[in-house]
């Protein structure tokens, strides 16, 4: 076994079958949560759990398939291109991408074309330069894709607690 390689696995593993990074699958944390919870927000400035949970798999798709595997663009659907870097409101989002069983298949579908690729990854590869950034390694990629998700998964607990009136739970 390769000690990176299996990091990265587990890193990118399934959250919903305890067999990854608790921080790492964001179906997890809304398991259970209505249409009208996933586009609660507190206030008008804020964003939606589903909006975090369509970013992180947005993030995802862009850094694996275009940044490390070098894919050519399109690689998001056109009405998901709102979970991308601009804010949406919660009402515009719901507008655009219809509903979030539709948004939960998608981010299903990118988490599972993930994993394959990652499954597939030797630590010679993860070693190699991604294909469109040069300048990071494949490992690095993940990694940094790995934080970024776990930030919004933070977010959308803070939102899920404050949603629910329950108490925020530190770590």
């Amino acid at each position: 076994m390769e000690p990176w390689s299996e990091l990265i696995r587990w890193l990118y593993g399934d959250a919903l079958q305890d067999t990854g990074f608790w921080y790492g699958h964001p179906l997890a944390e809304i398991k259970g949560l209505s249409d009208d919870e996933l586009f609660w927000v507190p206030d008008a400035t804020s964003l939606c759990l589903l909006w975090h949970v369509g970013h992180i798999a947005h993030r995802e798709r862009l850094h694996v398939a275009h940044l490390i595997q070098g894919q050519e663009a399109p690689l998001v659907p056109a009405a998901y291109e709102a979970f991308g870097t601009e804010w949406c409101s919660a009402g515009d989002l719901r507008q655009t991408v219809g509903s979030s069983d539709e948004v939960k298949v998608w981010v299903d579908g990118v988490r599972q074309e993930s994993a394959r690729f990652i499954s597939s990854l030797t630590d010679k590869d993860l070693h190699r330069p991604a294909a469109r950034s040069p300048g990071f390694t494949v490992a690095q990629w993940l990694l940094i894709t790995v934080s970024h998700g776990a930030l919004h998964i933070g977010k959308i607990q803070a939102l899920r607690h404050m949603l629910k009136g329950s108490r925020d739970n530190p770590c």
